[in-house]
């Protein structure tokens, strides 16, 4: 994989990601799952529109040790923090250990039938004894 964010990014991001997402109740941590280098750098290949504002949020100068610290650095760059937000979060949520921990398993083909009622099936048959329509 291509290594979008470089060594010290990926450090600085696990910092503040560590401060976003403490994990608890059941919750792995940002840390746990190591969302600073895989996950986030999946989502960053997904969408790579949020990379420029990712690295310029982790570029900010001033010391994050409280999730306070991470808030000033949000009203120096609010553009970069959005965009640090979707990231860490999108990352968290990929992760199999974090679906597992709220009960997602993630998307699933499933019969869209199952559970349909007459009415249901009445209002869909002529959608169905049209047939396939391909434009």
């Amino acid at each position: 994989m291509s290594h979008a964010l470089t060594d010290a990014e990926r450090e600085r991001l696990a910092t503040l990601a560590d401060l976003m997402v403490p994990g608890g109740q059941g919750m792995p941590s940002a840390g746990d799952i190591d969302l600073a280098n895989g996950p986030a750098e999946e989502v960053l290949h997904i969408d790579p529109t949020r990379l420029a504002g990712v690295q310029r949020f982790l570029a900010l100068e001033g010391m994050v040790e409280t999730l306070a610290d991470v808030e000033a650095l949000a009203q120096k760059d609010a553009d970069g923090f959005a965009d640090l937000g979707v990231v860490v979060a999108n990352a968290y949520f990929m992760d199999a250990a974090v679906r597992q921990a709220i009960g997602y398993p993630g998307q699933e083909a499933r019969d869209a039938s199952i559970g349909l009622t007459d009415e249901d099936r009445a209002l869909l048959q002529p959608v169905i004894d049209r047939g396939a329509i391909h434009r």
